[in-house]
């Protein structure tokens, strides 16, 4: 399995998980996931993943900067329906100057009740062999920006807060 850039958490990655069911306003004409909501439960992802690791909007603006989204990349693999139960995986490669990639996959989980509560949790690594229910595959390039705009090196202590989190057990 590949995720859009061709790539897969290392064993022991830090990886964001967060669980989002379906709803009925989300299906299009066809009766599945509309194509462009994908995006918000990917940024959902990417926003909670930096909570997570202690980096809200006011932690952010410690470090004198925002991301914003570069490009986007994704491959629909297959529908997902109203009532479905997504797990949607995220981590991120190392960055490069002012740029990092966030990857994603999209997975149905028939295992989770339709009740599972909308969660986030981090992980070490994860396990998606066996998987049969891929349903979509994704990356974004975000930029750093400092408060005008501008690109800048991400801060080494910044992305510290993504690969060394406290994990609980």
């Amino acid at each position: 399995m590949r995720t859009a850039q061709g790539r897969l958490p290392e064993r022991d990655a830090t990886v964001f998980e967060t669980v989002v069911r379906v709803r009925f306003n989300e299906v299009d004409s066809l009766g599945h996931v509309n194509n462009a909501v994908y995006f918000v439960y990917l940024e959902q992802a990417a926003i909670d993943h930096a909570v997570a690791v202690g980096l809200g909007t006011a932690r952010l603006a410690e470090f004198g900067g925002a991301f914003l989204a570069y490009r986007h990349e994704i491959v629909y693999l297959r529908p997902a329906f109203a009532g479905d139960i997504l797990r949607v995986l995220t981590w991120l490669d190392g960055p490069q100057g002012a740029r990092v990639t966030r990857h994603y996959l999209i997975v149905k989980d028939s295992d989770l009740p339709p009740a599972a509560p909308i969660s986030g949790r981090l992980l070490r690594g994860c396990d998606i062999s066996g998987v049969e229910s891929l349903v979509a595959q994704a990356s974004t390039d975000w930029v750093f920006t400092n408060n005008v705009g501008r690109p800048r090196r991400i801060p080494p202590d910044l992305m510290r807060l993504f690969y060394e989190p406290e994990i609980p057990e």
